[in-house]
Order: structure tokens, then C-alpha cells, then sequence
């Protein structure tokens, strides 16, 4: 359901936010670390963009 939320370009986009931001929840910020050796905590950066395209030519 998250997914068809992030991906409804008619839904608000605080709504397709907060399922982005739960998604990333669900699997980046809470997923096991490569090779299984522990790491020390990094800053992770994840840029997404939304694209309005009912303006569009």
C-alpha cells in the first residue's frame, strides 16, 4: 500500500512523502549491514525528486 501511495500522482504530496519517508524507514535505515561486519554509524543522504508534469507542454 506505501508503494501505491509513493507512486499516486494524484495523492497530496505530504501523503506520498510520509510513504517515502516510511519506505526508507522500512529498508534503508533499518537494513543489515554488507559483508555482515559491523560498521561505525555514517550519515546517509538520499535525494528524490517529485515531478509535477501536469504543467508540462
Amino acid at each position: 500500500m506505501l508503494y501505491e501511495i509513493a507512486g499516486d500522482a494524484d495523492a497530496p504530496a505530504n501523503s506520498r512523502l510520509s510513504a517515502i519517508k516510511e519506505i526508507l524507514d522500512r529498508t534503508v535505515g533499518k537494513g543489515a549491514m554488507l559483508g555482515g561486519a559491523e560498521q561505525e554509524p555514517a550519515p546517509v543522504e538520499i535525494v528524490f525528486r517529485i515531478v509535477d508534469d501536469t504543467n508540462s507542454p
